[in-house]
């Protein structure tokens, strides 16, 4: 296992996680650290499409293809077996000081919850991973909460934690 700190950003949909994330990565990557980002999913999805030669390599039978321009590459690849993004982190990378995975409720790693809009119970409420909120609304919990512009506090608490 790595030294990365590994901090799972949740929420239901339409809450802000990306937006917290986008701003996340600019104040860690502005302190020179490095970051990654894995965007979990229940559904599935393709980047690939019908026609283009990477699609053609994996119907093929292709396990995994890439394409690359030299400085930057994508990698499509089906797995022998289902990986989660934890593993999906360790193994892919391990270069990375800080991962932020977006989604994976289910995940064991230490979480932010964003809570909007949603009529949906919170999910710290049945979730004991979560360590931070991060809404604009009154909350009462004994869980550290943020303000969405409070971007220097969420970093300060999340450096905390680990």
């Amino acid at each position: 296992m790595t030294n990365q700190k590994i901090i799972t950003i949740t929420g239901r949909s339409d809450s802000g996680k990306t937006t917290l994330i986008e701003r996340l990565v600019k104040k860690y990557t502005g302190t020179g650290i490095t970051v990654s980002v894995i965007k979990s999913m229940k559904h599935d999805f393709d980047i690939d499409y019908p026609g283009k030669d990477s699609f053609r390599y994996r119907e093929a039978g292709s396990t995994a293809t890439a394409i690359t321009n030299g400085s930057k590459f994508a990698i499509m690849s089906r797995n022998s077996e289902t990986l989660s993004p934890l593993e999906i982190a360790e193994k892919y990378f391990p270069d990375s000081d800080v991962i932020l995975i977006e989604g994976f409720k289910e995940g064991t790693s230490a979480k932010i919850e964003v809570i909007g809009e949603s009529s949906e119970d919170p999910l710290y409420l049945t979730n004991d991973t979560v360590k931070i909120i991060v809404t604009d609304r009154d909350i009462a919990t004994d869980l550290p909460c943020f303000k969405r512009d409070d971007i220097d506090g969420i970093f300060t608490e999340i450096e905390r934690l680990f």
